[in-house]
């Protein structure tokens, strides 16, 4: 190789003017390390900007799941309204609330719960028209939080229970009292949860053969069915994986729509204390079968407002958690009561708490005796169970 055009680290000192070997050396060394510093510069660029992009990319609108995707491994829980909870919701917390025995009479909550009890009162029960009852209870915590409890208690043997779906309708979301007056509801309450796309619940969800979801949920543990196929059934249940019958009888059902338990039919708290304050709209059932739309405006722990229902004189056993935060809502459409209620925010309280939040999917209820509405169509085809392998 040439000297005069070879790389400067290949030159031989005795090319090197005379008197400046060290000076060669210090220049040889140089260049050896130049690559290694171009390269870790770039290692730290990437480092620095690795954040930037993770960050810039979670501002983005997330996009839509794809029709395959299994809703069991995403992590629901930065979805509005959901509180955290447990990894299965059929799986006790270590910290959970022991069962909990119905009292003869509403007692106050343990001192040592640490968490917001219910004011022992009796029922307040207010008819609003045959088989509809509606009352209010007030609920004070030890630190001296006030909120307010919504019941209305249904029977189904004189309402019949609907899923509502923008989807299925053919229209864009609607609030609450938009849901009830377009499609003559007597009352609606929030179906469940739904994914970022604002159409899909985050469970399995169908009325006849409307499929919102199709996919089960593992941590999932309860299933509102309503509408059976078959003599001999409830018109209205809450079902659990704990029964051995769950996936034929979810197939016996018209309506079934799956979301988290909040209490099992053991009335034990399924969901540790702790955790965001939020407004929260459930679905129950008594012991008479009965159905309640549960409704707390005032931002309240889960636990808090669990553990506040097995202290009131409801009887309730399984509890069913649909929505949180300002999405969480009840409307009534009774000829006793008009009234729509809204979650409100800890920040809202400073503004004006009366945001309609807009719904892809509500639990409705109609007079069995009233014919159905024109786009409400009866579907007689049953539609197959789900298969846990479908999760």
């Amino acid at each position: 190789m040439d000297a005069s055009v070879a790389p400067v680290f290949f030159r031989p000192a005795t090319l090197l003017p005379a008197g400046r070997p060290r000076r060669g050396r210090q220049d040889s060394l140089a260049c050896c390390l130049r690559p290694l510093c171009l390269l870790l510069c770039l290692l730290l660029c990437l480092l620095l900007c690795c954040p930037w992009g993770a960050a810039a990319g979670g501002s983005a609108p997330p996009a839509s799941p794809a029709p395959s995707l299994e809703l069991e491994q995403l992590d629901l829980s930065g979805l509005p309204g959901l509180p955290p909870l447990p990894a299965e919701d059929d799986i006790l917390p270590a910290a959970a609330s022991r069962s909990l025995p119905l009292p003869e009479e509403a007692p106050a909550a343990d001192a040592g719960a640490g968490a917001d009890a219910a004011l022992p009162e009796a029922p307040r029960w207010n008819a609003l028209e045959a088989g509809l009852e509606y009352a209010e209870f007030s609920l004070q915590s030890e630190a001296g939080q006030q909120a307010s409890l919504t019941v209305l208690r249904i029977d189904p043997e004189r309402f019949d229970f609907r899923l509502y779906a923008s989807a299925a309708h053919s229209h864009p979301a609607l609030t609450l009292g938009q849901w009830a007056d377009s499609h003559d509801l007597v009352a609606a309450i929030n179906a469940s949860m739904y994914l970022p796309d604002g159409v899909t619940s985050t469970g399995y969800m169908r009325q006849d053969d409307y499929i919102n979801n199709k996919r089960l949920v593992r941590r999932f543990g309860a299933f509102f069915v309503a509408g059976p196929r078959q003599e001999g059934l409830p018109r209205a249940d809450i079902l659990t994986r704990e029964d051995p019958r769950w996936q034929e009888l979810l197939g016996q059902y018209r309506l079934v729509i799956q979301n988290y338990r909040m209490i099992n039919d053991e009335r034990r708290i399924l969901w540790s204390p702790g955790g965001p304050l939020y407004a929260i709209s459930a679905v129950a059932e008594d012991g008479d079968g009965q159905i309640l739309f549960l409704h707390c405006r005032e931002p309240l722990e889960a636990y808090s407002f669990a553990h506040a229902l097995l202290h009131l004189p409801l009887d309730v056993r399984t509890v069913m958690y649909v929505e949180g935060g300002m999405q969480a809502g009840l409307v009534i459409r009774s000829p006793g009561l008009h009234q729509e209620l809204r979650g409100r925010h800890l920040a809202d309280f400073w503004v004006t708490g009366n945001v309609r939040a807009q719904l892809p999917n509500v639990l409705g209820i109609r007079r069995r005796h009233d014919p159905p509405l024109p786009d409400c169509p009866v579907m007689p085809r049953q539609a197959p169970a789900p298969s846990p392998e479908g999760r």
